[in-house]
Parts: C-alpha cells; structure tokens; sequence
C-alpha cells in the first residue's frame, strides 16, 4: 500500500537531526519539502520564521515534508494523520554540541561561555527538549507568531511542572521517536513505516573542537537541565517498553 501520509519532522536543534533532515529530503524530492531549499538559502542557510513556513506551507498543498526548528504544537497547521517525528538526544551531550555552535558561530566566546558555566549560568537556553515537545500552541500570526515562538524558546520557564507534562504527554503522541545514538534503528522504523528508501548519512559536524568541562561546570548543565534528564529517561524507557512488547507479541511470548 503507497504511503501518502504527510510527514513533520519536529527537528530539535544539535540531536543529527540534520543528517536525518536530508536524507527525508532526498527520499521525497526537494520539491515536496516546506520549508523549500529557496526559502532556507534565502535565510543564509538557516530554517525561516514560523511564519513564513507556514504561508509556503499553504501555497504548496502537494507537499510531502514539513521539517524545522519549529516546536511540536505547529502540527495543529498539519492534517490530522501527519506522521510525526522527533529526535531527542542526551541532554548533556546535547547542550554541550549547543555551546559549541554558538562558539562556531561567534555569538560568544569560549572563556565567556567557561565563565558562565563557572559561575552557575547557562550561555545558552535550558531544557530545549521539553521546550520544543511541551511548549504551548501561540495563537499569533504573521511576524508576531515568528517572534513570540522566537522567545519561548529562551525566555525563563514559568511553570516548570507545567512544561514537563506537556512534553511528557506530547512525547507519547509522537509517532516515531529516535535517539542520537540509535540512529541506524531510528532510519529502519522510519523507511519500514514510510517505504521510503533512506540512506545513512553524515552531515553539519561541529565547526569548533570539543570543549573540557570539570565537574563543576557539568553540574551546572545538568542543573539547568533538569526537565530534559527527566524526559530523556522517561522517553528512552516508555519507547524500549513499548518496543520489547511489540516483540514479544510478534514471537508469541507475550502476555496480558
């Protein structure tokens, strides 16, 4: 049976995401693909405002691939049976690759960054996982609804139990969820579901060397990032769960 689902690749910054992002692209051919390759370059290479997605999204109904740096809530723009993915990464790991591209790109320097660290600040945003699954839908548009999604995703969290059973809830939605160091399974769920013919690739590697942190400077990661630890581990553990069972029935063993 042909495929014909839409798919939303909710793409969570610094998780090789983008390996994952052109292979989808090559599968389905740049011309199903929202945002298009035009709109990015237009950017400087990187993902456009919300909202200008999401006008391209409507002058292309054809469309086959909606991907971005967009939180998971823009799937309301989406038909109801999109196929959903996500990609979430250890948080640690995860938010030491973020400083380093920060470093890369030159918003902040390595012993500013240390220095942060040193003192029990975060150079970057907290708990980006959670913020892209449970960050509540804005009810904006146009530039307004580019900029206020824009700053949720670093402004201070307010409701910390809040946010995280959002994204606990959203998470148990997402069709197909992948971790960074599971990714060969991660393309095999994903062309078995799809019959899309995916190829491993290696792509953005960091542009800036990795950084030795001590343990006080760790602990401040880990601090900051509390609601990421926490839905990391739940995630990890519902999703191997789920796979064991699905297993076990296939082989006969399981039982009720």
């Amino acid at each position: 049976m042909k495929f014909d689902r839409k798919i939303f690749f909710c793409h969570i910054p610094k998780t090789a995401g983008t390996s994952l992002r052109l292979s989808l692209e090559q599968a389905v051919g740049d011309a199903a693909v929202v945002p298009s390759q035009a709109l990015i370059s237009h950017h400087g290479g990187r993902y456009p405002p919300l909202h200008e997605a999401l006008q391209e999204l409507q002058e292309k109904p054809d469309y086959r691939l909606f991907r971005g740096h967009y939180g998971f809530w823009v799937r309301n723009y989406l038909p109801r049976n999109t196929l959903t993915i996500v990609v979430l990464r250890d948080p640690v790991e995860r938010v030491l690759s973020h400083i380093r591209h920060f470093l890369a790109d030159g918003k902040t320097t390595e012993a500013e960054a240390l220095e942060s660290l040193d003192q029990g600040r975060l150079p970057i945003p907290d708990n980006a996982l959670c913020r892209y699954l449970g960050g509540a839908a804005i009810e904006a548009a146009g530039q307004e609804l580019s900029a206020r999604f824009l700053d949720s995703k670093s402004i201070p969290i307010v409701d910390h139990n809040d946010l995280f059973k959002r994204a606990i809830s959203t998470g148990r939605s997402v069709d197909i969820m992948g971790f960074t160091d599971k990714m060969p399974d991660l393309y095999e769920k994903i062309s078995q579901e799809t019959g899309l013919p995916l190829t491993m690739r290696q792509d953005n590697p960091s542009r800036y060397p990795a950084l030795s942190l001590s343990d006080r400077q760790l602990d401040t990661v880990r601090r900051h990032n509390q609601l990421d630890l926490q839905l990391y581990e739940a995630m990890r553990a519902e999703r191997t769960s789920n796979k064991l069972t699905r297993l076990l029935k296939r082989t006969g063993l399981y039982r009720t």
